[in-house]
């Protein structure tokens, strides 16, 4: 729900590949209110823009101690800036005694982290200065306050500004203000809600305009708040020069997309990964995963680096890039291969909704686009397959960066790319005990991560993996754990299986007569079983990230001389809008067969309030079915 609210002011034109400039209020969930722990006494951002985009921002705060809890985090703050486009300086800094006494931070509190190359060589990766201070003598009851200024030398876009600033509902704000001096030539579009403005006004041949907030009594949490909020039920202010969002995908593509030229570099090197395969979306597949697996990531944080990607060869010789590099890298190759592909910025936290006032925060992100295939891809985001994207990417707005139509929404992925089966074979004793296997094959993104997982197995996990696993469902057990194919050619395939032997020796845990739920000996990515604590949850009100899978469970059960079961729950079938379920349990010469099949057939996007409500009305019945429990009875020892 509420995101905590930085201390200090993040960059005001975006980073390409970190953090978004707004503070994400729906970022983290906390059903206790920050304002137990921390008053905001005064937060005051002050920019003055200049006509060529550069700003200056002055920045004060006083934080009041509340609780014993916010202490550590009171003690210090610290925030950075590009040591090669911007200068950063602390203005005063000090702590309010509860009594009134003010102490000022002595010389000794001060430390400065300067990033460089060695023997005066311009670093790689970042060249941000980090200036910290520590309080001195902080008590509850105590403030904490400080003064900093941020000056930019040459802007990050040239002749453009951009910045977003929102407050927390579920922290007390006493005085926060945001000011914006700037030259009249000046074409800043202003957005704000929920938040006092004051009467614009000059100021020393500037325009000025200002935005009050005070929040005596926060937003406690509530259920109604779950879910993914619009920017305009925030406390938020954007301001921008950017005439729109093509302005941005422009302001970015002009200086990236010549650097997606094909180098001969380049060139070599697609033709060694394509080799002789003709086909062109497998040679686009190739290239993908080619980048996937052997660029890492590494941020580019060096003056207009933050928007700007890195030459290819610079990425090539160090294998590391920020998300700019590796999409830039990407769209070079492929190019060199003959195939069409763009560049896509889009927003990399929970923000669904492009403001009217073009902000570069709202697309913090680079992907690529093949619009043969109408393919998107993130090279970025390891461990996802040829034609996926990361959980959260589907039913977002993008833009497309060179192309004729520059926004776009990524649509809803099939709800049958994710798919799980699960197989298990049970032989349960007359003392309780079970003997057996399971078999696990997987679908879509998470068959890449959990082949990731098992090949990063360490030897001693990988035997006791069996006893460990089953041991966290209360199972006294050990077995053999079979991983699958872990070759490098199946690094990034969308299926995977593996599979395990296992002897329990408490599979029956309640004596000699009792009932348990039927469910895989291990917890899985997904699974019909876990659908049984579906139902019954409050209305939805809000969007909800959503997805929606195929999966399937088999048990073959066989029960020695000495133990039976009396009683099995009902088979069901549902056909519904949003869901299909079948379970069937039928007794064999020797046991029992059960089979349980659910389709989710929820698009992997982003889900309206309606639809989660009408998907839940239809989960209930299945998970009352789910709930019904296999009841038997065995012999004594």
């Amino acid at each position: 729900m509420f995101g905590r609210m930085q201390q200090a002011i993040v960059r005001p034109w975006g980073v390409f590949c970190l953090t978004a400039v707004l503070a994400s209020a729906a970022a983290a969930q906390t059903a206790e209110p920050q304002q137990a722990h921390v008053i905001s006494k005064q937060w005051h951002a002050d920019y003055e823009v200049a006509s060529d985009g550069r700003s200056t921002m002055t920045y004060a705060s006083a934080n009041q101690v509340l609780h014993a809890s916010a202490l550590e985090d009171a003690k210090s703050l610290s925030f950075s800036y590009s040591t090669s486009i911007q200068k950063g300086e602390i203005l005063e800094a000090y702590t309010l005694k509860a009594d009134g006494r003010r102490i000022a931070v002595p010389a000794t509190n001060y430390q400065t982290e300067v990033n460089n190359g060695r023997d005066g060589a311009k670093p790689l990766f970042s060249d941000y200065t980090r200036l910290s201070v520590v309080f001195p003598d902080v008590a509850v009851g105590d403030t904490v306050g400080v003064k900093y200024r941020v000056a930019d030398k040459e802007p990050i876009f040239p002749g453009a500004f951009s910045v977003v600033q929102s407050f927390s509902p579920a922290t007390v704000y006493e005085d926060a203000r945001i000011t914006v001096r700037f030259a009249k030539p000046l074409a800043l579009k202003f957005e704000s809600h929920n938040l006092q403005e004051e009467a614009a006004r000059e100021d020393n041949g500037l325009q000025v305009r200002e935005w009050r907030y005070r929040n005596p009594v926060p937003r406690t949490y509530d259920e109604a708040d779950e879910g993914i909020w619009r920017l305009e039920e925030f406390p938020v202010l954007m301001v921008s020069t950017f005439p729109s969002y093509e302005s941005i995908a422009k302001a970015y593509g002009d200086r990236a997309l010549p650097k997606a030229e094909p180098t001969a570099r380049v060139t070599t090197l697609a033709k060694s990964i394509v080799g002789d395969q003709t086909d062109p979306l497998t040679r686009a597949r190739l290239l993908y995963e080619w980048v996937s697996r052997n660029i890492t990531y590494g941020g580019n944080c060096i003056g207009v680096g933050a928007v700007v990607p890195r030459d290819t060869d610079t990425v090539l010789d160090n294998k590391m890039g920020d998300c700019k590099d590796h999409a830039t890298l990407l769209q070079a190759l492929w190019r060199a291969a003959g195939i069409r592909g763009e560049q896509v910025l889009i927003n990399a936290g929970n923000q669904l909704d492009l403001p009217a006032t073009p902000v570069v925060s709202m697309v913090n992100h680079v992907i690529n686009y093949l619009p043969d295939w109408k393919i998107y891809l993130d090279a970025t985001a390891k461990e996802i397959p040829f034609g996926y994207l990361p959980d959260g990417s589907y039913g977002k707005p993008v833009l497309h960066v060179g192309a004729a139509t520059t926004l776009a929404t990524i649509p809803p992925s099939a709800p049958e790319r994710t798919q799980q089966h699960v197989r298990t074979r049970l032989r349960i004793g007359a003392d309780g005990s079970a003997t057996g296997d399971i078999q696990i094959s997987l679908k879509g993104t998470r068959a890449t991560q959990m082949r990731t997982y098992m090949r990063d197995l360490k030897a001693a996990t990988v035997r006791d993996f069996v006893r460990r696993t089953l041991s966290g469902s209360g199972f006294k057990a050990k077995g053999e754990l079979d991983r699958g194919d872990l070759s490098e050619a199946k690094a990034l395939s969308d299926e995977y299986a593996f599979g395990f032997t296992f002897e329990i020796d408490n599979y029956l845990q309640a004596g000699t007569s009792g009932a348990f739920r039927l469910a895989p000996v291990v917890n899985l990515p997904l699974s019909v079983a876990g659908f049984a604590f579906k139902g019954e949850q409050a209305p939805v009100t809000r969007r909800h990230y959503c997805e929606g899978f195929k999966i399937d469970e088999s048990y073959d059960i066989e029960l020695a001389p000495g133990v039976s079961f009396a009683q099995l729950p009902e088979s069901l079938t549902k056909r519904g809008r949003y869901l299909e379920f079948a379970s069937s349990y039928k007794r064999t010469k020797n046991g029992v067969r059960v089979v349980r099949e659910l389709f989710d057939k929820t698009p992997d996007g982003v889900c309206t309030a309606d639809f989660m409500n009408a998907w839940q009305a239809e989960v209930e019945p299945i998970a009352q079915n789910l709930k019904s429990q296999v009841f038997y009875k065995r012999k004594s020892r």
